[in-house]
């Protein structure tokens, strides 16, 4: 026995509810899917050939003093009764596709959740129709309760419907402002700017407007398709022609450009996805971005806005650029705000960033002059980029520029001075080395984000060159011994240095180097600095952080741990005194009576070399700032008083009381 099957009842203003909180962004979209409608309408018959493309037209009549209604109308393929008869069953089955992201038809009569979106702003729709291929009009009247009403519109009461649909909408007093003139106006304009049908909206006292303008964002439009100014061009023929509504085409791209980033860009380029039917351009932006910043890309589908804001279809490094495009072959979601991300989306945005790719190829190879520029605004964005992508940072490497003992200076610049480049792995190294690398030596600063990455890569994109990293230890290493008859005299400085630092976790050794206006260098490694500044901050910090830092400083990392036979036994930094520095001497030759002078003098070099390295000074390294400012003040006040006195400020013959 079979059983007959029942229809079950779907609470729409559950579905309604659905749509505004979970699908659509904001309520504002009905507009938008009532102008997709009625486009793939008009779109219908076209491709029918009953209505001429020129002819085509979608009309916006808004709420205001004269109607209490908000009225869309196309003069479209329209629909028979037998498909009005369907429409709430189509709703049905059409929202259940896409709230699952299965993909919408665009034919005519899957309403579908757009036309469930007009519930978002009026209890009641209003469709009336007569089909361009003839028939009688027809009413079908839809409820927010679920039920709705068809009758055909014979006779007079049909007289004043044309071929072609119109939706009627009331709305309710909270979204009235929604159907009013002024919004609607804005949400034309923003939804369907660059749509190909004409779009009016009919303002206050019978006043028209229309919305559209062209979209040259898909015009493959770049400076580069101007032809070169050669002067051979004769005035009025057809190139000479051309050649001017190229350039008129490209200024009115790039206003477009600087209405969408508030600021000419910097240069254009053309997207073109043969594959997808997608098209665009991408605006260069004038200025950089904050960091971290992803830009996002404004999207169309046949001329309608999908969204402003698409994210992940530019690449992570693009954050230089804003894509503006139109594609007649990606999917839209179920709320049409963002694309589906199927092996469509994934071919776009492949095509899209080997695009920028071969920008920056074509200026690197074309427009030195055009790089530098980018590269003044957009460094960072090329690094990353290039750091991944071996041909690219062979022809861009040699522009990058880089901190060096000597100043920035090109990679071009620094291999033509010494292919061997030798490089700090961190900022903090290479502060150290700076100051006693010869002068004639240049030592590069690749402790920058991407910056230790392409050091790595130059002999593979300059075979010529080679890069190597150089620390610390290895310039230290190079440093003389003292020998023969000035042995003694270092020693005994590097003695008094000890007495004088014990307790300051360094240890001392006395080296000859140049330059010899460095009496001494703050030796320290990269995990004891680490360890020097939590120290610092336990020091500096009460309560529960001062004891959780207190926690961290006892633990011991996993190198100290590796390096020290006895678990959590910190490694000393190194004072190392030059022994060429006619200071340093000076302290050897110090008689004992003098040895508080000796121990305040090297108390200040060490608080010197470690501020030369940019090194964090602790509680106890101010403490001896201040120690030797106090004992400045000191003698320069004791001077004052043993050396000068009254006398010296009076005129030859005045007097003065005692």
């Amino acid at each position: 026995m079979t059983l007959p099957s029942q229809p079950f009842q779907v609470n729409l203003h559950a579905v309604v509810e659905l749509l505004s909180t979970h699908i659509y962004s904001r309520p504002s979209v009905f507009l938008r899917e009532l102008i997709q409608n009625a486009r793939d309408a008009i779109m219908t018959s076209i491709e029918q050939g009953t209505l001429a493309p020129d002819d085509a037209l979608i009309r916006i009549t808004p709420v205001g003093p004269e109607s209490s209604e908000l009225v869309v109308t196309d003069n479209g393929a329209g629909m028979y009764r037998e498909d009005m008869a369907e429409l709430l069953s189509t709703v049905g089955q059409s929202s259940k596709r896409d709230i699952f992201d299965l993909p919408r038809t665009d034919r005519l009569g899957q309403f579908g959740i757009g036309l469930l979106s007009c519930f978002m702003v009026s209890d009641e729709i209003i469709v009336e129709t007569r089909p361009a291929a003839g028939g009688e009009a027809s009413r079908w009247v839809g409820r927010s309760d679920g039920t709705f009403t068809l009758e055909p519109l014979d006779g007079t009461s049909g007289a004043g419907i044309k071929v072609g649909t119109r939706v009627r909408l009331t709305p309710r007093p909270e979204s009235r402002e929604l159907t009013m003139y002024a919004r609607v106006w804005e949400l034309a304009t923003l939804y369907a700017e660059f749509l190909p049908v004409t779009l009016e909206v009919c303002g206050p006292r019978g006043t028209e407007r229309f919305v559209n303008r062209t979209p040259f964002f898909t015009r493959h439009l770049s400076p580069s398709v101007l032809p070169p100014e050669t002067g051979t061009l004769e005035e009025g023929s057809i190139e000479d022609l051309h050649a001017w509504a190229l350039e008129r085409d490209l200024e009115h791209l790039a206003e477009y450009g600087a209405e969408l980033l508030g600021a000419p860009p910097l240069d254009m380029i053309d997207i073109s996805v043969p594959e997808t039917g997608t098209r665009g351009t991408a605006f260069v932006l004038p200025a950089s971005p904050s960091p971290g910043a992803k830009q996002t890309t404004r999207a169309y589908m046949g001329g309608l806005l999908v969204s402003e804001s698409v994210p992940d279809l530019l690449p992570e490094w693009a954050f230089f650029v804003r894509v503006v495009l139109d594609s007649t072959g990606l999917t839209p979601t179920a709320s049409r705000e963002n694309f589906v991300n199927d092996e469509a989306l994934a071919v776009t945005k492949r095509a899209i960033a080997s695009s920028l790719r071969a920008w920056i190829l074509s200026l690197a190879e074309n427009d030195p002059r055009g790089l530098q520029r980018f590269l003044a605004i957009h460094d960072l964005a090329l690094r990353s980029l290039a750091v991944h992508d071996a041909e690219l940072a062979r022809i861009v490497l040699p522009h990058f520029t880089f901190e060096t003992n000597q100043g920035r200076m090109l990679v071009s610049e620094i291999v033509a001075a010494n292919p061997r480049v030798r490089y700090a792995e961190t900022t903090e190294e290479f502060r150290q080395l700076a100051g006693v690398i010869p002068s004639d030596q240049i030592v590069v600063n690749a402790g920058y984000v991407y910056e230790k990455d392409l050091m790595r890569m130059l002999g593979e994109a300059l075979p010529s060159a080679s890069a190597n990293p150089i620390t610390l230890g290895d310039v230290i290493a190079q440093f003389g011994a003292v020998l023969g008859a000035d042995a003694e005299g270092a020693e005994r400085v590097r003695a008094l240095a000890e007495t004088a630092l014990f307790g300051l976790d360094c240890d001392v050794q006395v080296r000859a180097f140049t330059p010899e206006d460095v009496p001494a260098l703050y030796v320290v490694d990269p995990n004891v600095l680490r360890s020097m500044e939590l120290k610092r901050l336990e020091e500096s910090t009460s309560g529960f952080w001062g004891d959780l830092m207190r926690e961290v400083t006892a633990a011991p990392s996993p190198e100290q741990a590796s390096e020290n036979s006895e678990p959590g036994l910190p490694t000393l930094a190194t004072l190392v005194l030059n022994w060429n520095s006619s200071l340093v001497k000076m302290l050897a030759g110090i008689d004992t009576d003098d040895q508080v002078v000796a121990s305040r003098t090297l108390r200040l070099m060490y608080v010197q070399a470690m501020l030369a390295g940019h090194n964090p000074l602790r509680p106890a390294d101010r403490a001896i700032l201040n120690e030797s400012l106090s004992d400045m003040l000191a003698l320069s006040t004791n001077l004052m008083r043993r050396d000068i006195s009254v006398e010296d400020f009076l005129e030859p013959g005045d007097g003065h009381e005692s």
